[in-house]
């Protein structure tokens, strides 16, 4: 969520918002929150459901250890998919500049 929040005034300039979902229970992420502040919101999908219509759902085996990978959509006003980073480790994030052209080939 932090190269999310690092970019965020740069998403606001574009006209764009954020929203992070995350495959966890709601209590784990109500405690996180507790701590961390950020300037988007940042949703349960506890059930997985998100996380498998995406098609960022890992099915467990010897080779995976998490279930959710991240994984960044941009979608434009009638919320069509015209970006989308899925990470092959828990780690990895999109570059900044990606998600940035992305929105900027966005505008009329």
């Amino acid at each position: 969520m932090g190269h999310i929040q690092d970019i965020y005034p740069e998403l606001e300039a574009r006209g764009a918002r954020a929203a992070v979902v995350l495959a966890q229970r709601r209590g784990k992420i109500r405690e996180y929150l507790e701590e961390h502040d950020y300037p988007f919101p940042v949703l349960a999908d506890e059930r997985r459901q998100v996380v498998k219509d995406y098609g960022v759902y890992v099915s467990v085996n010897f080779e995976s250890i998490n279930i959710a990978r991240p994984a960044t959509f941009v979608l434009d006003p009638e919320g069509v998919i015209k970006y989308i980073f899925i990470a092959s480790v828990q780690t990895e994030y999109p570059p900044d500049s990606d998600i940035l052209e992305s929105l900027d080939r966005l505008k009329p």
